[in-house]
């Protein structure tokens, strides 16, 4: 059992980043899903006078009275890093394929404790699972955060392709 996890899950959790990075770097699709700043020197400005501390900042807050109106404000939910070096991308690379290993890891192990099934049912026991990622972690963004509508599906567009193309590979790599 071990031989073929192990293999499973590098193999697959690779397949799974490799389609992530293409769709990213490769793909124009998720340029329309991120919009620029008119002026991106000011709004940082602005940020850095006015959120002091690294985190999560949501407006219009949460501890405001709530007593005006909010109607034509913008929601806002921001995350604030500093010192990250946004051309260097080698770290969260590393961390990207070792999350996906992972996943490929409990789906193939999952996929292990099944009853027998041919190919195509193992693709499309792995690609659901791609399908309960994305539905669990995307929808509630979308929800409780007010992400667009547009990046919800681009984003379960990605789990749901990526697990699928790691499935076609996981699949083939198991005997059952």
């Amino acid at each position: 059992m071990w031989k073929p996890m192990i293999r499973c899950s590098i193999v697959g959790g690779v397949i799974v980043f490799l389609w992530v990075m293409i769709s990213w770097m490769v793909l124009p699709m998720h340029k329309v899903s991120l919009n620029n700043f008119t002026d991106e020197a000011e709004v940082t400005s602005c940020i850095t006078r006015y959120a002091p501390n690294d985190g999560i900042y949501v407006a219009p807050s949460w501890a405001k009275d709530k007593k005006e109106s909010t109607d034509s404000a913008p929601y806002i939910f921001l995350n604030i890093r500093r010192g990250v070096d946004s051309t260097n991308m080698t770290q969260n690379m590393i961390y990207g394929v070792i999350t996906q290993i992972i996943g490929a890891a409990i789906i193939t192990y999952l996929l292990l404790r099944t009853k027998a099934m041919k190919y195509w049912g193992r693709v499309w026991f792995v690609t659901l699972a791609g399908v309960l990622v994305a539905v669990l972690g995307t929808i509630p963004a979308w929800n409780w955060w007010h992400f667009p509508m547009g990046w919800a599906i681009l984003e379960m567009f990605d789990l749901v392709i990526g697990w699928f193309l790691g499935g076609l590979v996981i699949a083939k790599l198991i005997k059952n």
